[in-house]
């Protein structure tokens, strides 16, 4: 059974339409779900591009090739040196959870997102290209 069940009937003119189709569509969001965000005061963010998720996906395979690396440490301790590679692997998957709250998470208006938090740690980790 549907937990939405009432139906709300909005008139806009071609101009306001066209604006509510723009930022719908920036939004990646349904436009049931993009009016109910707006409504319960959530501050949307455009959809990320291709490379966004690229990224995100490189970083996930570093942080599990990481993660491995730390296994076969505690399998054959004295091979490596477990302080080298869990700060690389902590500051890895910050990373991430950054990105994601920063791109993805819908958040409420005047309500911080880590913004400043998620440049801190780009700072750190950026490389020349």
């Amino acid at each position: 059974m549907r937990n939405r069940n009432i139906k709300i009937n909005v008139f806009l003119n071609e101009e306001e339409k066209k604006i509510f189709d723009e930022k719908v569509k920036k939004s990646g969001l349904h436009k049931s779900e993009f009016f109910r965000k707006i409504i319960l005061d959530y501050q949307l963010k455009e959809q990320p591009d291709e490379r966004f998720y690229e990224i995100l996906s490189l970083l996930r395979n570093m942080a599990n090739n990481l993660n491995q690396m730390a296994r076969t440490y505690n399998r054959y301790q004295g091979y490596m040196r477990e302080d080298k590679f869990t700060p690389l692997l902590n500051q890895i998957q910050d990373f991430v959870l950054s990105m994601q709250e920063v791109y993805l998470t819908p958040q409420k208006k005047g309500v911080s997102n880590g913004y400043n938090k998620n440049m801190e740690i780009q700072e750190q980790t950026r490389h020349p290209y």
